[in-house]
């Protein structure tokens, strides 16, 4: 579906963290789309280790994007702007692509892009400030603690007894999960406190939260009962922010939403829209519209949810760059919305290019 003006936009996807494979997939989705949208698009990597790379061979094949032909990241982002690239979409997870650190540096070389802003990327990343603000609005979150990030080097004795004193105010379960990652990665259920204090002895395991090897810190929370839901925003037309069909998760193959769910075919089920009364389906899209607002998410934000047994929506979090690959949540919403993949895409692009001409014009004397 061919929208216009054909642009040149680099999609920019892998990364440095566990989110890494996530964010590839959704860049190889972006860039066929995009194509099929009319647009000139130039793939980009970020490779582990910090290092950026163009695609030589930008064809049809991801497999030959890339072959570790890798320079600094100001040195490659100074040739996209040079080359005439439009807009960087910015197909990265986790952090260092929605915590607003590559948000603050493709506004530093002049660059526009898709996604969040700066501030609301990197506080919406952080769950523990996204569960503050929440709060102060008013909106019901599950109760929950901050976990050190020093957990595994504190002397047993003491880390017992913090989990004892925090276990006689919210009592098992608990969900634990990274304070500054997404895509699922590192969430666990413990049943009780033996469980937890032996799985911080582990090191072995990279992405276990518990593990001592999340920089961020964790977050404990209370397990809320009830069905699972989410709700995305789309804000790139003049009718302003519009809510996108709700969709109910049901994990099949675990018990709760964790990355194999989420990421393994047939072990989750995702129906959209989610089978709601009317009266609760507008109580979520409202639901949604707020968080949305509140966070200032502009363009696209997927609020997490739960309806619990009394009929009262429980909110987990926002994401603001969500998953983009064919069989996402934000893209299945959006396509029993209207919007197909191309379309979709090329009106996150076009936002993008536009808003940041409108901070240009505002900020410029």
């Amino acid at each position: 579906m061919k929208q216009g003006e054909a642009r040149y936009i680099a999609v920019i996807m892998g990364g440095t963290c566990g989110e890494r494979d996530v964010s590839l997939e959704t860049g190889v989705c972006v860039v066929r789309n995009l194509r099929e949208a009319g647009h000139k698009v130039l793939p980009v990597c970020i490779h582990p280790d910090g290092q950026w790379e163009v695609a030589g061979d930008s064809g049809d094949d991801p497999g030959g994007w890339f072959v570790g032909k890798s320079s600094p990241a100001l040195e490659i982002a100074s040739d996209l702007a040079s080359a005439g690239i439009e807009c960087v979409f910015n197909g990265l997870h986790g952090p260092g692509g929605e915590d607003g650190t590559i948000q603050g540096f493709l506004r530093f070389v002049g660059l526009p892009f898709t996604g969040p802003d700066v501030a609301p990327a990197a506080l919406t990343m952080d769950k523990a400030l996204t569960k503050a603000v929440l709060m102060n609005a008013g909106i019901r979150t599950p109760r929950g603690f901050s976990f050190p990030p020093t957990a595994a080097e504190e002397p047993p004795g003491a880390l017992r007894a913090w989990v004892e004193e925090i276990s006689a105010e919210m009592g098992f379960p608990w969900i634990v999960k990274p304070n500054c990652l997404g895509s699922s990665v590192g969430i666990e259920l413990f049943r009780n406190a033996e469980e937890l204090l032996g799985q911080v002895e582990e090191k072995e395991c990279r992405w276990r939260p518990v593990s001592g090897l999340c920089g961020s810190g964790f977050l404990i929370e209370e397990v809320i009962g009830g069905r699972e839901l989410t709700c995305g925003v789309l804000e790139v037309g003049r009718e302003g922010a519009v809510s996108l069909p709700p969709i109910e998760i049901r994990p099949v193959t675990s018990e709760f939403f964790d990355y194999e769910a989420k990421y393994t075919p047939g072990a989750t089920e995702e129906i959209c829209p989610a089978p709601l009364d009317e009266t609760t389906s507008a109580a979520v899209a409202e639901m949604a519209l707020r968080v949305h607002h509140l966070f200032h998410c502009d363009p696209l934000s997927r609020t997490d949810m739960f309806l619990d047994a009394a009929g009262d929506l429980v909110v987990l979090e926002v994401n603001t760059l969500p998953g983009m690959t064919a069989t996402s949540l934000i893209p299945q919403s959006a396509l029993e919305a209207g919007f197909d993949l191309p379309d979709l895409f090329d009106k996150l692009t076009r936002h993008g290019i536009a808003r940041e001409a409108m901070r240009k014009a505002v900020e410029t004397p």
